[in-house]
Order: C-alpha cells, then structure tokens, then sequence
C-alpha cells in the first residue's frame, strides 16, 4: 500500500532523527547499493556457472584425454608428455532445456520509397512556368543528391546473388527425370558477367591430390555414406544445435554480437551474412551432425566473424584502406585457415569436402550438369549429396547444360594447401589478430598493426601454438599429404616473391 510505505519511511526518519528530505536520500542510496550487491552477486554466481559448464575459462565442457587415432601414425603428434596423445576437444551436445531460438530471416533490406521527391515535384507542376522551372531544377538537385547517397550502398552479397531461385523445382525435374535432364536456373538478381567470369577459371594443379584424399577415405570407409555416418556422427536437431551455438559464442566473447537462422532451404551447409547490421549465421538444418557441428563453428565464427571482427581496428578496414596498403586478397587464406579449423579436433580429420569440391569445380567447366552428376558417382552413389555439389558449382549458370561452373570452391584446397606449406614460417596468432589479410602480408603490416591482446583475439583453440602446429601436422598425415608433395607444388622461391608488393 503506497500509504504504509510513505508512513514506515517517515517514521523511520524520526527515529533516525534525519529530516524528511535527508532520510528518503539515504533510502534511495540504500535501495541502489543492495541493487549493485544483488548485481554482483549475479555476476558472480554466472562465472561459477559458465567455469562448471565448460570446465575452464574459454574452453568447452568437455574435454575428453581420448587419442586421437589408435595408429601408429598418432606419434607425430604427441605432447609434451611421450605416453598421451593430443586430447581431443570438441563441444558436447547438451540436452537442452532451453526453448529453441527463432529462426531469423537474413534477407536484403528493401530500399526507402521515393514518394516524398515525387509529390513535391508534382506539386511543382502547378505552379507557373517560371516558378515551375525554377521548382523542378531545385527538385531535380535534390533528387540527384538523395539518389547520390542511396547509390553508396554496400555490394551485393555474390553467394546469394547467384542462389538460384527455381533451385526446388529443378531439382525436382530433375530427379523425376532419372538424372537425364540439364537444369536451367533463374536468378532474381543476377551479378554483372564480367563478376562471373572471374570465377570461371579452375586450376588442376592440385586435382591429383584431391583425388588421392578422396581415395584415401574411401579406402578406409568403402562408400562416402560410411565416411558421412562416421566421422559425422548422428544428426541433431535444431534445438541441439542452437544450445551448442549459444555455448560456442559465449566461450568467444560473442554473445549478441552474431545472430543465428536455421532453415532447409540453404543451398550450402553453412554461409555467413549479416541480419540488421549483425553477422548471421545460415545453416541448413538436414546436414547438422554431432562430430561436424562444433567444426562447422569453428569454422565460421571462430574464423571468419573473429577475423572480420579484428579487422575493424585495423588501418586497413574499409577498401581505401586495403588499396593504401596494398593488400592482396583474403583469399585462399581465409578458406583455407577456415578448412583447417573445420576438421581441427576430428579423431580422422578428412579434407574429403575440400578435396571434392575441388575436383567438382573442375570437372564441371568441363561437362554439363547431368554428365558431371554422373561421374561424381564414382565417388558419392547417394543422388541427394551429388545434387547439393553439381548445383553449388553450376550456381551463377542459366543454361546447365553447357561446361562452365563457379570456381570458388577451389580455394579451400588451395588454401589448406599453402597454410599447411608455409605452417613453420606463418605467424598464426597474428594472422587472426590483424583481420581481412593473406599470410604474405603479415610481416610486412605488422608496424601499422593494432595487435593489443585486449583488443583484437584469438579463437580458443589456437592460444596453444604447439598443440595447434601439432595438429596441422596431423591433418597431413591423415591426408597422405608429405613436406615433399608441398615444397614440389609450392617451392621456396615462391614465398620469396610472396612478400614482394609494389611500393614496398
């Protein structure tokens, strides 16, 4: 009851022998101060809960001491203790409680309307002749400089411009008629040819060794549906998933920085956008598996939204920046540090995605979609999986049934290829900390760099350098991939020339 209050006050003013006004100053004061106690008692009960649950600050729940591979190649890999083998860490899969995340919908903002120029010059109009040039001209000036600034939006995303609209359809044409049958896809709005043209010239530099990757699996799993169930694991649902993104962007310092919209009609497993001013992470519902979640994380967050999000301290930021200091594109470093991540912690971490996609994107400037279908066969009979890569590599084609294909698949292989080549010479730590950059340019940036620790991160799984050196090895010796192979397909002299750029 408001009386009762204001009368307990009163009257325990008096008994303080404080005036009125004095005494409601100390109970406000009061109320604030067990409002900061409750506050940090919160605080404090959060950070006991968050160490319990992933068992150390910034580290996952789990940590499991299980070898790595009970062959004998596991030896290359050793810690520091000679009888361990390097643990496995990965994200559990908690049974969540918590009720699932709304799906959010990452789709280009539609532009402001034009009506208030238009009525104002049609009002205009109404005016006398003189009055009435004078009013146009000035609208007309106007309208230029409002259509000025509208015009400085940023790029089109290119994935999602060359996503298909009609990809359902055809597919279902296609399927319905026995894979006889050449896809002709629409695109609502389509990038310029000369944008699609970059892409469309794929390397076989390295398509012997994506073979042998893939060969290498096959031998040891007989079909890539056993490769898929084993070192995938079971699907899990979009509750799961969600409960293991909240855990992941908590363990990095993103919380509410990173939004997350699942669906199942996403034509790749995973790709980042941005959802009002936020990265977003897209991911297709059908392909979430226990063992390849937490890569899939990794992957994109711990990579691309960490990178991207350092690199805004950076000199080099914006395009002005990049062209001032002459920096060469992000890529294949990006996908390849990515691709390493993916498979950082898998018990047999298999570069089969990369590899195919490499092979794939290749064979497909070569073949149309049905033939190209067909001869994936050899390495993939399941038709949905073989659907999913023919489409991805045809993505920006109208007419399927011509050779030509969207080469950018390409470069996970290719960067997986050159990190793991130059591993001992590449400053990993600072590769991550200085944002958007190829691993040529790191010495040469470092004195313009923001590389304060308190600013700028490193994703968990790379603060131990040995231990992550250590696991890059690994993945070469899984993969069949030998210091020889690397030094003939990228000799010394390469990295040499790497770190030459005009101007410098």
């Amino acid at each position: 009851m408001p009386g009762k209050k204001s009368s307990s006050s009163s009257t325990n003013a008096s008994k303080s022998g404080l005036p009125k006004k004095e005494s409601s100053k100390k109970i406000q004061q009061s109320k604030h101060v067990s409002t900061k106690i409750k506050t940090k008692i919160h605080d404090q009960r959060k950070t006991k809960s968050d160490t319990k649950y992933f068992g150390a600050k910034k580290l996952p729940r789990t940590i499991a001491a299980v070898p790595i591979e009970s062959c004998s190649s596991a030896s290359s890999v050793r810690t520091k203790s000679p009888t361990r083998c390097v643990s496995q860490l990965q994200i559990s899969v908690t049974n969540s409680r918590h009720a699932r995340l709304p799906t959010i919908k990452c789709g280009p903002k539609e532009s402001k309307s034009n009506s208030t120029c238009s009525s104002k010059a049609s009002s205009s109009r109404r005016t006398t002749q003189s009055s009435s040039s004078r009013t146009t001209s000035s609208s007309t000036s106007s309208a230029g400089s409002g259509d000025a600034k509208k015009k400085k939006k940023k790029k089109p995303n290119l994935l999602l411009a060359i996503r298909p609209s009609n990809v359902e359809s055809e597919k279902t044409r296609f399927m319905a008629r026995h894979y006889q049958y050449d896809p002709r896809f629409v695109y609502l709005n389509p990038p310029a040819e000369d944008v699609l043209e970059r892409f469309n010239k794929p390397s076989n530099k390295l398509l012997d060794q994506a073979i042998k990757i893939m060969h290498i699996a096959l031998k040891k799993y007989g079909t890539y549906e056993n490769f898929e169930a084993h070192t995938g694991g079971p699907q899990i649902s979009r509750r799961e998933f969600t409960q293991m993104f909240k855990e992941y962007i908590a363990m990095e310092g993103l919380e509410n920085k990173v939004v997350l919209n699942l669906g199942d009609d996403i034509l790749s497993r995973a790709i980042m956008t941005r959802s009002k001013g936020k990265p977003c992470l897209n991911v297709r519902v059908s392909t979430l598996r226990e063992k390849w979640a937490p890569g899939m994380l990794r992957h994109e967050l711990g990579t691309h939204v960490l990178r991207s999000a350092n690199n805004k301290h950076q000199p080099w930021n914006n395009t002005k920046g990049r062209e001032r200091h002459n920096l060469r594109h992000l890529n294949p470093t990006e996908e390849g540090l990515a691709n390493l991540h993916s498979v950082l912690y898998r018990d047999d971490p298999s570069l089969w995605r990369a590899a195919l996609l490499y092979y794939t994107a290749y064979k497909a400037s070569l073949m149309s979609f049905s033939d190209l279908f067909h001869d994936l066969e050899k390495f993939v009979s399941d038709p949905e999986i073989r659907w999913q890569y023919c489409a991805r590599v045809k993505r920006g084609l109208v007419d399927t049934s011509e050779p030509g294909c969207f080469s950018k698949d390409q470069v996970y292989l290719t960067g997986v290829f050159e990190i793991l080549r130059y591993r001992h010479r590449i400053d990993f730590h600072s590769l991550v900390r200085m944002g958007k950059i190829a691993y040529q340019d790191i010495e040469r940036l470092k004195p313009q760099a923001a590389l304060d620790a308190k600013v700028v991160k490193i994703p968990f799984f790379m603060v131990d350098l040995q231990d992550y050196k250590a696991r890059l090895h690994y993945i070469m010796t899984k993969n069949g991939i030998t210091d020889v192979d690397l030094v003939r397909l990228y000799p010394d002299a390469d990295w040499d020339d790497m770190w030459w750029t005009p101007g410098f």
